[in-house]
């Protein structure tokens, strides 16, 4: 069966009630706590991805569907900053058993499907769909899919995915009141798991949050520094093999691997470290500590692009003219910028671990009775 390019709303609906019936259907983000336990191994399960992922074959080991919801000028930009090949990549035939679902069909595009945005929205009454998750789930709802599984898609509240946090939780709770779908919540589960109004609410966080908390990190961060040791070690061989273009991808592939490494390890580390306190921690401590880190990443991006621009300069040099004392400075100036993107990322993880506290207290005061009942409980005092 066919899905490519000028498939009607109609036929889209019939054809999600036909073929991906049979299966279950496991959506899959990209957050790395829970994107690889996605069922790829298990054929019963169709597999749907968003944006570049299906370019990411070492992690997302196959695809049936994809979705692909900005306009036009955006994927099919050349400058494409996660994957520059990410067009040409659109334009190839992926094989009819394949979709790419769009907001409108692109013929440049073969297994471009349109996106029935009329029909997923006339499933409630609230026009009301602010990420691509969460539009992957009403459409997975509005083709009928029974079983429905959900894998990577962490919308952390705390973060610039805010206001997409609150809508995902909508559509979650829209699917788990429709009797007829069985949905599987395998990502962002501590958003579902809080504390009752009223009832379970604390004036503070406590040790065991901490522990909880550094625990989960601790995972994270063992798993990215091994990502980031194999890439040094690449680079390393790459340099010394004079695989010119292939240092010049791994110096950036090591850069984003250095920030991610960072931001896990500020993390565990800011859990950590409130762990071993004794002493009261206010929700002020939280917002001073975060605002600081976010002003003191912002200094250290600042030396890393400058060093990222020697590391340009001299690339081309060693390229050009095979020169070892370029080679030699190249080195240089790509640790410097691999330990300043570290610490860009280490101050990253500060800030966003700060602020996750800072959201958990205000969570807990509110289940609590919010501001007036802890007025009450500190003797008018807030």
């Amino acid at each position: 069966m066919s899905y490519s390019g000028g498939v009607t709303d109609a036929e889209i609906k019939d054809a999600g009630r036909v073929y991906p019936a049979l299966r279950s259907l496991a959506i899959v983000g990209s957050h790395p706590d829970s994107r690889e336990n996605a069922p790829f191994d298990d054929p019963d399960y169709e597999i749907w991805l968003f944006n570049e992922a299906p370019q990411k074959p070492e992690i997302y080991k196959r695809w049936d569907a994809s979705l692909q919801m900005h306009k036009p000028e955006v994927y099919a930009s050349k400058t494409n900053w996660v994957n520059r090949d990410h067009w040409a990549w659109l334009q190839q035939d992926h094989g009819s058993d394949k979709r790419i679902f769009m907001l409108e069909v692109d013929p440049r595009v073969p297994n471009s499907v349109r996106y029935p945005m009329e029909g997923v929205l006339s499933q409630t009454p609230r026009h009301y769909l602010r990420s691509s998750p969460a539009q992957a789930l009403a459409l997975g709802i509005y083709l009928g899919y029974k079983d429905i599984s959900l894998y990577g898609s962490d919308l952390s509240s705390n973060t610039e995915y805010h206001y997409q946090a609150i809508n995902y939780a909508y559509w979650v709770g829209f699917a788990d009141g429709r009797p007829e779908v069985n949905l599987d919540l395998q990502c962002w589960q501590q958003e579902f798991n809080q504390p009752i109004y009223g009832m379970e609410g604390e004036l503070q966080l406590d040790k065991a949050h901490f522990l909880s908390v550094f625990s989960d990190h601790e995972k994270v961060h063992k798993m990215k520094n091994k990502g980031f040791s194999k890439l040094k070690d690449k680079l390393k061989t790459a340099m010394q093999e004079s695989k010119f273009d292939k240092v010049g991808e791994l110096s950036l592939a090591l850069e984003d691997s250095a920030i991610a490494t960072g931001e896990s390890f500020g993390a565990m580390s800011e859990a950590k470290r409130y762990a071993e306190r004794t002493d009261h921690i206010s929700r002020q401590e939280f917002e001073r500590v975060s605002a600081q880190a976010q002003l003191d990443g912002e200094a250290v991006e600042k030396l890393m692009n400058h060093e990222a621009g020697k590391c340009e300069y001299v690339w081309n040099v060693w390229k050009t003219h095979g020169n070892l004392s370029a080679l030699q400075q190249l080195r240089i100036f790509i640790d410097k910028k691999t330990e300043l993107a570290f610490d860009m990322g280490k101050k990253l993880g500060t800030f966003r671990e700060n602020m996750a506290f800072m959201n958990e207290y205000d969570a807990r005061v509110q289940a609590a009775g919010g501001p007036r009942a802890v007025a009450q409980a500190l003797g008018g005092k807030t």
